[in-house]
């Protein structure tokens, strides 16, 4: 898009077809994908919070909207950590060791590509019988 101006000392005409060049410039609001197509202003207001707002839930359904100037946090702990790395790539792990479990509940473990029972009479059983 040409810089468009208008010196005092020009004619009318020049100011008339500068002018009419602005708009075929910015172009017809009517084209824009916008619902908002009163200015080019509103609709790239509009586009802006669109594309840069995002809403995040937990488990318990509370929410929080996350908008371009917040930065989002990811925070591990209590065996989990979290890692950013590029590109665009967030890796949530579970620590190799966990200690401090004062209970687990699974249908199947498995050690080493070995399944392990779950069961306590299983688990007893095992034992039991070395």
């Amino acid at each position: 898009m040409a810089t468009r101006s208008v010196a005092s000392s020009d004619t009318l005409e020049t100011f008339r077809t500068t002018f009419n060049s602005l708009g075929t410039d910015v172009g017809d609001l009517n084209s824009l994908t916008t619902t908002d197509k009163t200015s080019v202003v509103a609709a790239v207001n509009e586009a802006l919070s669109a594309t840069f707002t995002f809403t995040l839930r937990d488990s318990s359904s509370t929410t929080q909207v996350i908008t371009g100037t917040d930065t989002l946090n990811v925070i591990g702990s209590g065996g989990i950590t979290a890692t950013v790395s590029a590109t665009d790539t967030l890796t949530v792990s579970l620590d190799s060791t966990i200690t401090g479990l004062t209970s687990l509940d699974a249908t199947t473990l498995t050690e080493g590509g070995i399944q392990v029972a779950t069961k306590p009479f299983a688990i007893a059983q095992a034992i039991a019988l070395g």
